[in-house]
C-alpha cells in the first residue's frame, strides 16, 4: 500500500513552499512521528514529520523547487522492496542530470579560465560567503550581527540555518575577554609623591 507526502500548509496565508532537505533516502523506513523532511517559505523554515510508517519509495520534487500546497512530493510503501531506485525517480533522475550539466558547464569555465590566463587574463572569484550554502534568514542575521556567513558551520547537514547563526554569536561573545583596566599609577601621581614635602606639581 502506498501512502502519499504531500506539501503541507504550515500557515493560513502560505501557498507554495520548496523542500530543502530530507532526513531520510529512498529505500529508508521512516516511522510515523519522525521528521522527514524541512519546508521552507517566505517566511519560516519547519520541520515536518510524517504521518505514516513505512518506507520512502519515491521523491517527486527537487530540492529547492517551489511548489504548491498540497503538491505530491513524495511516497511511502509498505515493504522495501517497493523503494525506487534512484534512477527510477524522476525528480532525482532530473536532478542527477542538472548535476551532470553543471559539472560539464564548469568544465567548460575552467577551460575557457585556462585560456584567457594564458593571454594574461584575470578573473576574480566569488567571495566565500556567496559560495556557503544558507536560508534567507540565516543571512539578513549574519549581515545584521556583522559575521562572515562563511565562516558559520551548519550543525546539521551542509545548510546553515538561523539557530546556527545564532550559536556562532554565543560562541564569539563568550571567547571575548573582558576589558583589562590599567591600575598603574597616573604619571602626575608618581611626580607628587616623589617631590619633597611643601613642593606641588604646577598644574599641567
Amino acid at each position: 500500500m502506498a501512502h502519499n507526502v504531500v506539501m503541507p500548509r504550515l500557515g493560513l496565508t502560505m501557498e507554495e513552499g520548496s523542500v530543502v532537505s530530507w532526513r531520510k533516502q529512498l529505500g529508508d523506513r521512516i516511522e510515523e512521528g519522525e521528521v522527514l523532511f524541512t519546508v521552507e517559505t517566505d517566511k519560516v523554515e519547519m520541520e515536518v514529520e510524517s504521518g505514516d510508517t513505512g518506507y520512502l519509495s519515491a521523491i517527486h520534487v527537487q530540492l529547492g523547487e517551489k511548489v504548491p500546497v498540497g503538491t505530491l512530493i513524495a511516497t511511502l510503501s509498505d515493504h522495501p522492496a517497493e523503494a525506487a531506485n534512484p534512477s527510477e525517480s524522476p525528480a532525482l533522475t532530473s536532478h542527477l542530470m542538472h548535476d551532470r550539466a553543471t559539472d560539464v558547464s564548469r568544465c567548460r569555465r575552467a577551460d575557457a579560465f585556462s585560456t584567457s590566463s594564458s593571454m594574461g587574463a584575470h578573473r576574480s572569484e566569488a567571495p566565500a560567503s556567496a559560495r556557503v550554502v544558507a536560508s534567507p534568514r540565516a543571512r539578513s542575521l549574519a549581515k545584521a550581527l556583522g559575521i562572515d556567513i562563511a565562516a558559520v558551520k551548519p550543525a546539521r547537514g551542509q545548510r546553515v540555518v538561523e539557530e546556527d547563526v545564532r550559536r556562532f554569536q554565543a560562541i564569539r561573545d563568550a571567547a571575548s575577554p573582558p576589558p583589562v583596566e590599567s591600575s598603574a599609577p597616573s604619571s602626575r601621581a608618581f611626580e607628587e609623591k616623589a617631590l619633597p614635602p611643601g613642593h606641588k606639581v604646577p598644574p599641567a
